[in-house]
């Protein structure tokens, strides 16, 4: 099936002019003392990332893959580079183009095993919030992400914002002699300048809407045109059998394309009708 390129463009803007993720962006797990092996670090990065996809609702949070981070430092020598030199966890996170952004750090309490984990918001620099823990073992440390990183999650989704205090000072009262009444002189008539009001949002989708409807409906018309060209050149006799074939196909799949246009051009120009009665 044929479809018309204004259609595509059109699906691709409105699937881009959907509710907007927040990105969240787990770094490489780093470990300080160069205590357990790169695939145990890596498993645990997974372990985090996999933790914040199950608590974080996907319609409002989108957590970035390894991939989609080296994508914006160029290369894994970067990432790894980058994670083990920068001193600001939320600079990173800018570096990246990440809403949020957190990272485990693997070190020593002792003789054991220590983790560590700060969340960010990178926009304020701010630390949400963090948790930290110790074990004999990698197991234990799995156990302290199981137990305790569902819970600072689910902290972002409540994550409190300051309320603004109102200050008002109390103004001094000065006493002050009456002033001999004066006659009030009239106010000239000013005329007010006749501004129109501005459309509502409203309007203007509509207004769209209706304009995509027709230019749907018009590429569906000329799709009918080359229905009409194809069955006029199958009627022709006197030409072969292939030439028939090819006729024929042209116009069903013609005749299919104009039905979808057709079909998809009166949803657009409903729609646009349905926002204008409605608003």
């Amino acid at each position: 099936m044929r479809l018309s390129p204004l259609f595509v463009l059109l699906f691709f803007a409105l699937a881009a002019y959907g509710q907007q993720q927040e990105r969240v962006a787990i770094i490489n797990t780093v470990d300080d003392r160069d205590s357990i092996g790169f695939s145990d670090l890596t498993f645990l990065t997974n372990k985090l990332r996999e933790t914040a996809v199950n608590i974080l609702p996907k319609s409002r949070y989108g957590v970035m893959t390894t991939e989609s981070i080296v994508a914006f430092l160029g290369s894994h020598e970067a990432l790894v580079r980058e994670c083990k030199a920068s001193s600001c966890l939320a600079e990173l996170g800018r570096k990246v183009s990440a809403d949020y952004v957190a990272q485990a750090h693997i070190g020593r309490f002792g003789n054991q095993l220590s983790i560590n984990f700060d969340l960010y918001k990178v926009a304020s620099g701010n630390l949400i919030n963090s948790f930290a823990g110790y074990s004999k073992d990698i197991f234990g440390l799995l156990a302290i992400i199981e137990e305790k990183a569902p819970v600072l999650f689910k902290q972002m989704l409540d994550e409190p914002k300051p309320i603004p205090k109102l200050v008002v000072e109390k103004p001094e009262l000065v006493k002050l002699e009456p002033e001999p009444m004066k006659p009030v002189p009239e106010k000239p008539k000013v005329e007010e300048p006749n501004v129109e009001k501005p459309f509502k949002t409203s309007f203007w989708i509509a207004l769209s809407l209706d304009i995509v409807g027709a230019a749907i409906i018009f590429a569906g018309y000329s799709e009918d045109r080359k229905m009409m060209e194809a069955r006029n050149k199958y009627d022709m006799r006197g030409q072969s059998s292939s030439y028939y074939i090819d006729a024929w196909e042209d116009a069903k799949s013609s005749s299919s394309s104009r039905n979808t246009l057709y079909t998809i051009g009166g949803i657009f120009l409903a729609s646009g009708i349905g926002v204008h009665i409605w608003f």
